[in-house]
């Protein structure tokens, strides 16, 4: 194993120093800086394979950079052909459709849940709690749209019955209606609490309004239109093939640990058994978070066709958190006047809506090193990105 780790770090150090000076004829260069600020973590074993892209809303591509492997012990460097988790990221697309929804006059953001979902008002809230008793009251005021998908409604991170039959193998009919049987922790509106459960309720809603499955509304609606071929809840044998290996550095420090994912049921491509997970199912490339990046990026619109309209997006754009003041919003962090969304093991798409710069940082990584890296390369992008 050292022999084969020996020869990755010299792969490496061979990816590095081309990654620079020999781009494929008419691809956008490579960053020197985002090279360097990402070298510590692979030389350190933190993350094996990086994609980093910086663009502007028309779509030009200023810099792209392909560092490190998609498969360590296979000695495969990252490439856009591979599939990522997304994970979290899918959290956009539940407040895109609810927005999509509020623009066609179907719901409201403040439209108490009970509206759509009748049997949500036995609803109670966690008043007391100790090892001996728990007093439940009921709630002063409704839980609305907006607070599930702000993460302040009072609902857990996840529903009862997600912690014993796992998250992706009921419906999400079965899991919005079992939301009662956990109490809310505290009063809809008085605190942030991050989690999935309240983004499969608002999934929920989006089936009941429209008509049809969620999975099938992300497809017609965002995902065909934006010729995002390859995201989906079930990723086929043949993207499971391309997928990208999560890694973080072993307990020596001295190489890799291969980790999976342990948050969704295997096998992966099973529709059968497996269901959407709003709050974080879904598997993307670069290619189609760059998609949805660029029509955030020119206000709900791209290529003539508009998804969303410019108070849509405003709601989407701004703190939805109450008095909370999270800087979160609907479906979607806010950070460094950027909005946008990250995954578990370190995906993530943030947009500048003033600056008109899409960022897609693309990584599976297993060890909590992705956050740092994460925000060194969106920082980076920042300082790089035409002014």
């Amino acid at each position: 194993m050292r022999s084969t780790l020996t020869n990755v770090a010299l792969g490496m150090v061979l990816i590095f120093s081309t990654a620079s000076t020999f781009a494929a004829e008419g691809d956008p260069p490579a960053s020197p800086e985002v090279t360097a600020a990402m070298k510590p973590y692979l030389d350190q074993y933190k993350l094996a394979g990086v994609i980093g892209i910086v663009a502007d809303k028309n779509g030009k591509v200023h810099y792209k950079n392909l560092l490190g492997y998609a498969d360590v012990e296979a000695k495969k460097p990252i490439s856009e052909d591979n599939v990522f988790w997304i994970a979290s990221m899918t959290k956009m697309f539940a407040g895109a459709s609810i927005m999509m929804l509020v623009d066609e006059g179907k719901v409201s953001l403040d439209d108490p849940v009970t509206k759509v979902i009748p049997q949500l008002n036995k609803w109670m809230v966690v008043e007391e709690k100790d090892q001996s008793h728990v007093l439940l009251k009921p709630p002063v005021r409704p839980v609305t749209i907006r607070h599930v998908l702000s993460h302040t409604s009072g609902l857990a991170g996840s529903s009862e019955l997600q912690q014993v039959t796992g998250a992706d193998s009921t419906p999400l009919k079965a899991r919005a209606l079992s939301s009662v049987t956990g109490p809310l922790q505290w009063q809809p509106g008085d605190k942030y609490a991050y989690g999935n459960q309240g983004m499969n309720v608002a999934a929920r809603i989006v089936e009941i309004v429209s008509g049809m499955p969620y999975e099938e509304f992300l497809q017609k609606r965002f995902f065909d239109p934006l010729k995002m071929t390859e995201t989906t809840f079930w990723p086929s044998e043949a993207q499971i093939a391309r997928l990208a290996g999560a890694y973080g550095p072993n307990k020596e420090k001295n190489g890799y640990a291969r980790g999976g994912i342990g948050f969704l049921t295997k096998p992966l491509s099973n529709r059968v058994h497996r269901f959407p997970e709003a709050g974080g199912g879904l598997f993307s490339t670069t290619h189609d978070i760059f998609r949805y990046g660029l029509m955030l990026a020119n206000d709900g619109e791209l290529d003539g066709k508009r998804y969303l309209s410019h108070a849509a997006m405003d709601e989407l754009r701004k703190e939805q958190t109450g008095k909370t003041k999270v800087n979160y919003s609907l479906g979607y962090h806010l950070r460094n006047g950027m909005f946008g969304h990250d995954g578990a093991y370190g995906t993530d798409l943030s947009v500048n809506p003033k600056t008109g710069m899409v960022a897609v940082f693309m990584v599976q990584c297993t060890g909590g090193d992705q956050w740092a890296a994460r925000d060194l390369f969106l920082k980076t992008a920042t300082q790089i990105f035409p002014k």
